[in-house]
């Protein structure tokens, strides 16, 4: 995964309901959106789960590392931000020009078949449900879908995943692993009732998925270390640790079966009825 490092100014900060992340620009002349955190545990979840997410052909936008020059901080502007925060290298997201992020002001636009026609692939709502399933992301629900609307150059839109910090139950796996709650889902959404509660083909969507759900976690295991090669040494992250504590959580056959039924039991509950 590329390094880059910013050329000017941080331009501000995106308030969000986590870790207000920065919009830097670098020396790809790209525009970014810039994690800083400083417990390095949230940079790896941000990289491990855009990684797996490509495996699980997820979209998400595109990563990379960057390095925020201590001269590029206006300290002035933003006095919160703390120089000791970007000594290592931050984790980056391309910055989504032609998106609009999934809120409660959009579920209108859903209600308008136009708008549902031009959706590209509507199954990567449920996919990502179901990854989200699998990972442990309390943070993607009904109330905070972390999801962009992304219009593409012929005017389809997609669904973009964004922020995984609280991946692993909103920890690092200290505690083993939970299922999700119902409130925890996108699947409890009006927007999923939406998408999905009149489609004859839905039986089939899910079994494809849970079909997916068993393919990609193996693919996610097999690519392991080369992901936790990426993993920068100024994070002092303890890879044999994580390492183990993933392979032990996320790819035993039980949490597997755990996540189809529980993924199953979401479909039937607020989609289906």
């Amino acid at each position: 995964m590329q390094l880059l490092h910013t050329i000017e100014d941080v331009h501000k900060i995106i308030e969000t309901q986590g870790s207000s992340p920065l919009l830097v620009t670098c020396n790809d002349f790209r525009d970014w959106v810039c994690k800083y955190d400083k417990f390095p545990a949230y940079l790896f979840n941000e990289l491990i789960a855009s990684e797996f997410a490509k495996l699980w052909k997820i979209k998400t936008p595109e990563t990379c590392f960057i390095k925020v020059k201590s001269e590029h901080i206006p300290h002035d502007k933003y006095p919160r931000l703390q120089s000791d925060w970007f000594e290592k290298e931050c984790f980056g997201s391309l910055y989504l020009e032609a998106s609009k992020e999934l809120d409660h002001t959009t579920l209108s636009m859903f209600q308008e078949k136009s708008f549902r026609d031009k959706i590209g692939d509507k199954t990567d709502f449920l996919k990502i449900a179901l990854f989200d399933i699998w990972i442990s992301n309390e943070d993607r629900n009904h109330n905070n879908f972390n999801l962009l609307l992304y219009a593409s150059l012929n005017k389809m839109i997609f669904f973009y995943a964004i922020d995984h910090v609280n991946i692993f139950n909103s920890t690092f796996l200290d505690y083993g692993i939970t299922q999700l709650t119902e409130d925890e889902s996108i699947i409890k959404s009006d927007i999923a009732k939406i998408l999905f509660g009149k489609d004859r083909k839905l039986t089939d969507i899910v079994n494809t998925l849970v079909e997916m759900l068993y393919l990609c976690s193996k693919a996610c295991e097999n690519k392991l270390d080369d992901i936790l090669n990426l993993v920068p040494v100024s994070w002092h992250i303890d890879k044999n640790l994580i390492k183990k504590r993933i392979t032990d959580n996320l790819f035993s056959d039980d949490w597997k079966k755990q996540c189809a039924l529980n993924f199953r039991a979401f479909v039937q509950s607020f989609i289906i009825n």
